[in-house]
C-alpha cells in the first residue's frame, strides 16, 4: 500500500522522434511503419511499454506525461497524459510544452523529471533508488543519473556510451534526471545546444568522449579551471558539479546508480539485439 506522504514527481517521458530519422530505425524499421522510435516491437510489446511499465509501479510518480505522442498512436493499461506536441519537435521545445501543460492542469512541482522511452532494461527498483536520492540530496535544480561505466561495460562491452572520464571514476548518463521549472524557461538555448551537441558525439568511435559538448561547456569562463583539469584526468565529478553550477546558474547534482540497464538505451542498430538479449535475461525468464 503506498504512503500518502510520499514524495511524488511529474515525469515527462521524451517519446518522440529525431528528423531526419537515425540509422537505428532505418535498420530495425526500413519501411517506415512506425512514428517514433516508441513503438516499435520489443520482445512482444512496443519499446516503450517496458520503461513505462515500471514508472508506473513507482509510489514516487505523480503522473506520466508523454511528450510525442498521442492517443491515437498508442494507449496503456495505466493513467498516462498525451502532452499535444510535434514528435518531432526540439528537445527543448517539448520540455516548454510539457510545463506549460502541468500548469494548466494547475499543477506545481520543484522538480520535473525527465525520462527516455528506450531504455527497456530499466527496473522499478533503480527508479526508486533514483527518487529517495532525488529527495535525500535536495536543494539542487539539475539532477543527473549517472551509470558507472565498469557496471556498464560489464554487461554490455562496447556499449558505444557517452563516457565522462573523473579521477574518482568513469561514468555514463542514465535514462533519468531532474530539472526545476525555473532551469527548464531560462536555459532553453543551452538545453537546445547540448542536445544538438550530443547527436555530433561519434558514437562509432573506439573511445567514446565528450569532445563536441566539452568545446560548448569549456565557452563559459567560469569552467576554464575545470577543463584542462579534466583533460588531464585530474578532475573530480564534484570538481565537474560546481563548474557546471556556477556556469549556467543552476546547481546540479549527479546520482550514482549502479545497474547496467539504467543506462543503456537503444541508440546504435545493434543495440536492439543485445537489449533483446538483456531484457529477455532479467525480466522475460524470471517473470
Amino acid at each position: 500500500m503506498q504512503s500518502s506522504n510520499v514524495s511524488k514527481f511529474p515525469v515527462f517521458v521524451m517519446c518522440g522522434g529525431d528528423y531526419p530519422r537515425r540509422k537505428l530505425l532505418e535498420v530495425i524499421d526500413p519501411e517506415h511503419r512506425y512514428k517514433s522510435k516508441a513503438l516499435v516491437p520489443f520482445l512482444g510489446k512496443r519499446l516503450i511499454d517496458w520503461q513505462l511499465e515500471e514508472l508506473a509501479k513507482s509510489e514516487f510518480v505523480e503522473g506520466l506525461y508523454l511528450l510525442g505522442l498521442s492517443e491515437a498512436d498508442a494507449q496503456f493499461d495505466f493513467p498516462v497524459h498525451y502532452v499535444p506536441v510535434e514528435t518531432i519537435s526540439d528537445f527543448s521545445d517539448k520540455l516548454l510544452k510539457g510545463l506549460d501543460y502541468l500548469e494548466n492542469l494547475g499543477k506545481s512541482t520543484e522538480l520535473i523529471v525527465v525520462s527516455s522511452c528506450d531504455a527497456p532494461g530499466i527496473r522499478v527498483e533503480e527508479i526508486d533508488a533514483f527518487f529517495k536520492l532525488l529527495i535525500a540530496t535536495e536543494g539542487y535544480e539539475f539532477y543527473l543519473s549517472l551509470v558507472p561505466e565498469d557496471v556498464i561495460e560489464a554487461e554490455f562491452p562496447g556499449s558505444g556510451r557517452v563516457v565522462a572520464r573523473f579521477a574518482d571514476g568513469n561514468v555514463i548518463p542514465g535514462e533519468l534526471y531532474a530539472l526545476s521549472p525555473r532551469a527548464i524557461r531560462i536555459q532553453q538555448d543551452v538545453i537546445k545546444e547540448l542536445g544538438n551537441r550530443r547527436r555530433q558525439i561519434n558514437r562509432h568511435a573506439r573511445k567514446i568522449g565528450m569532445g563536441p559538448i566539452l568545446r560548448f561547456v569549456g565557452k563559459r569562463p567560469q569552467t576554464w579551471i575545470l577543463i584542462p583539469k579534466y583533460l588531464l584526468g585530474a578532475a573530480t565529478l564534484e570538481n565537474a558539479e560546481r563548474a557546471v553550477s556556477r556556469a549556467f546558474d543552476c546547481r546540479t547534482k549527479g546520482l550514482l546508480i549502479s545497474h547496467a540497464g539504467f543506462g543503456m538505451d537503444m541508440d546504435l542498430p545493434e543495440d536492439y539485439e543485445r537489449l533483446q538479449t538483456y531484457v529477455q535475461k532479467i525480466k522475460v525468464d524470471k517473470a
